[in-house]
């Protein structure tokens, strides 16, 4: 029986961790560039807009070569795809999380508004992307399968905060309407506050904040939703 391990035993073990820690590395290096990327192709897209927007001036607010932005996105277009996604997911796997408290779908309902603020808040960045799709031209570059897909992944989240609407309406909670619609107006009035609010804020007007209009904006349109 050996009593003891020569050091040549470890080698292979030693030479095995090296690796793997050397992979570990490389990953989050990895990651850490991709994200470097992606912030700065939000900045540039912001300031440029989507159509002027080029591949070039990404890498140099990223501060990396050009070829180092190819060997992660084949173009400015796939770049914005992935942003758009990531963004769709995020918000995803919060309505759903919302939806699995079993709490009333009013309350649900009101958790998802006020996630709106909490992602404009936590993830500006992510919140932009989404209205980048605005911009002239962005859809140019991106093949119909994957705007198809993109219609998808949105269609995807109104339909779940439109299946907590139309929750609210079965058990008599809001009065009939469209759920769908419900959701768009919802949508729209967020977006129109966010807008209302830095448009004054550039102006160095101090009126009412973001926040507070919010919080009422919604207790207002639900006043108009439930039954009378």
């Amino acid at each position: 029986m050996r009593l003891y391990h020569h050091p040549r035993d470890a080698a292979p073990v030693h030479r095995e961790l090296t690796a793997l820690g050397t992979l570990q590395r490389k990953v989050r290096e990895r990651r850490a560039r991709r994200q470097a990327i992606q912030a700065a192709a939000v900045q540039v897209f912001s300031d440029k807009g989507f159509s002027r927007a080029t591949m070039e001036d990404i890498a140099r607010q990223a501060e990396l070569s050009v070829g180092t932005i190819y060997l992660y996105y084949r173009s400015k277009e796939e770049l914005y795809v992935s942003l758009l996604f990531e963004s769709m997911k995020i918000f995803t796997g919060a309505i759903e999380k919302i939806m699995a408290t079993g709490l009333p779908p009013d309350r649900q309902l009101k958790k998802v508004w006020e996630y709106f603020y909490t992602y404009h808040t936590r993830y500006p960045q992510s919140y932009r992307v989404l209205l980048f799709l605005q911009q002239p031209g962005l859809t140019a570059g991106i093949s119909p399968k994957t705007l198809q897909e993109i219609n998808v992944r949105a269609g995807r989240n109104f339909s779940l905060v439109s299946r907590v609407v139309a929750a609210a309406m079965a058990k008599g909670i809001y009065r009939a309407h469209e759920p769908r619609e419900v959701v768009d107006l919802l949508w729209s009035l967020f977006l129109g506050l966010v807008h209302l609010s830095e448009t004054r804020q550039n102006l160095g007007v101090t009126i009412s904040t973001l926040k507070d209009l919010h919080r009422k904006a919604f207790r207002w349109l639900e006043a108009g939703l439930r039954p009378r």
